[in-house]
């Protein structure tokens, strides 16, 4: 009797014990979903302060455009969002508000990482959309026959503005470049319906939608695996330089990266270019940097030696932090060496001694080292022609140093949209890193570049002189609506 007694006391006990078990402390991308895993607060309040701990450690430093009480309030914030169980997606939402604080669009996370990541039997619906007049509409939708330019109004009953309210929490911004955040959002609106929509491969999707002849109707949707859709984007073929001179003797010049795999190939690409311009006496040139995210200052520098037409010095000071992720601590062990080998051979004498000096200090030391020199190419040559630069919310990192130096020197007109920066320069080399618990991937600053000519921070995006969006009547027609308005019919 006794013993039953005791069990019936303890049962209680196990249950509560059942229920605190619910939550997960560690998630796992190959068999938890993103969109009903339930974190405990626990482990969610340790990932959080391990973030900050990281940032503080490595930032170079992350309260220069939101001040030391904002980041506090941030972090604070973070931890009581944090005080009862969330799902993933959740608590991917509370990360990013966190990150966001400190307007520096290479301290972030990428929610599509859950798709790429998640199970490869998922069930996505790929979809892209463009807001025209606070309208949705659909510029494509993978292996489904909806047309283009319609107006969608709802995907399951999920409104098209809570989607788009949804992928802003999940995207960044660099500085004030806010118009520029919400054109990067849109292009997340699909893949924000993906991560809270778990779906099977049998299952349709409702689209609510207006058609191009105005009857609001419902379509049923196709989902498709995740790994089919990965793939069949892998394989599309990748051109990161085209170029075209057309009969009017105008060059368009695309850089769809400045990461190219082969920086000895970015070049002789570019080469090739600017000889023809020079042969064909080109006089008017168009840089196309939409959707360009940026990548080597290398290659980026390259392409401005080629437009530099005063010989100017380009003069940036680059702000480090020493820590374990910095770029001198992720050199290859030959690398490292090289570099220890060069520094010490000319020592106290020039740029590589600074660099030396800071390879050498303490973890923690910060340091500003101005690197100023007058780029060369291999041609010899200057454009000294008229010169357009063409930009976009998505034209991000080394995209927006290449437009600051485009402005500040009076190259030529900007157009298109603002791009992802201030004109102050930008944050970059960021590290990646992992939290111990959500396993969320994210990338850290580790340094900051900013132009000599800029002696105050100023948040303000880089603007154009020519705003150009595109309208609903060119989205139908799959017309460009920079070229459209330049009047240059675009080589396919």
């Amino acid at each position: 009797m006794h013993k039953y007694v005791f069990i019936l006391l303890l049962s209680p006990l196990f249950s509560n014990l059942g229920t605190a078990q619910s939550c997960l402390s560690f998630f796992n991308y190959a068999k938890d979903d993103v969109s009903s895993a339930i974190l405990c607060p626990a482990a969610m309040k340790a990932d959080i302060e391990q973030l900050h701990e990281h940032i503080l450690s490595t930032h170079p430093n992350p309260t220069l455009y939101c001040g030391v009480e904002a980041f506090v309030n941030g972090y604070k914030q973070a931890l009581a969002a944090c005080s009862t169980e969330k799902t993933m997606m959740e608590f991917i939402q509370i990360v990013n508000t966190y990150l966001s604080v400190m307007k520096d669009s290479h301290t972030n996370l990428n929610a599509r990482d859950f798709l790429y990541l998640g199970p490869k039997d998922r069930a996505v619906l790929p979809f892209f959309t463009v807001k025209i007049d606070n309208k949705f509409y659909l510029e494509g939708m993978y292996k489904n026959a909806i047309p283009v330019g319609a107006e969608i109004l709802s995907i399951d009953h999920i409104s098209m503005d809570s989607l788009f309210e949804l992928s802003k929490r999940l995207s960044f911004s660099e500085g004030n470049a806010m118009q520029a955040r919400d054109e990067i959002a849109q292009r997340m609106m699909g893949a924000s319906y993906n991560l809270i929509h778990r779906a099977k491969l049998t299952d349709k999707a409702q689209v609510k939608l207006v058609n191009l002849k105005g009857d609001t109707i419902e379509y049923d949707a196709k989902y498709v695996k995740s790994i089919r859709y990965l793939r069949d984007r892998s394989g599309e073929k990748e051109r990161p330089i085209r170029y075209f001179i057309d009969q009017q003797n105008r060059c368009v010049l695309t850089i769809e990266s400045f990461d190219p795999y082969s920086l000895k190939k970015f070049k002789k690409r570019i080469d090739a270019c600017f000889a023809e311009i020079k042969e064909k006496n080109v006089q008017e040139l168009y840089i196309d940097l939409r959707d360009n995210l940026g990548g080597m200052l290398r290659a980026q520098e390259y392409v401005l030696s080629y437009l530099n037409a005063n010989s100017a010095a380009l003069q940036m000071n680059y702000l480090y932090k020493r820590s374990y992720y910095d770029r001198f601590a992720r050199l290859p062990f030959y690398q490292e060496w090289q570099f220890k080998q060069r520094a010490e051979r000319v020592y106290p004498n020039g740029l590589i001694s600074q660099e030396y000096d800071f390879y050498k200090s303490p973890i923690g030391t910060t340091k500003t080292i101005l690197y100023e020199y007058i780029p060369q190419n291999q041609l010899n040559f200057t454009y000294r022609g008229k010169c357009f630069l063409i930009m976009n919310g998505s034209s991000m990192s080394a995209s927006v140093l290449f437009a600051g130096w485009f402005k500040y020197m009076n190259r030529g007109k900007i157009i298109g949209t603002p791009c992802m920066g201030s004109i102050c320069g930008t944050f970059g080399n960021s590290a990646p890193y992992s939290l111990g618990h959500s396993n969320i991937h994210l990338s850290v600053s580790t340094l900051k570049f900013t132009p000599k000519n800029k002696s105050k921070i100023e948040l303000n995006p880089i603007e154009p002189d020519q705003e150009i969006w595109i309208d609903r009547q060119q989205l139908i027609d799959r017309k460009d609506p920079v070229f459209e308005f330049l009047k240059i019919d675009i080589k396919k």
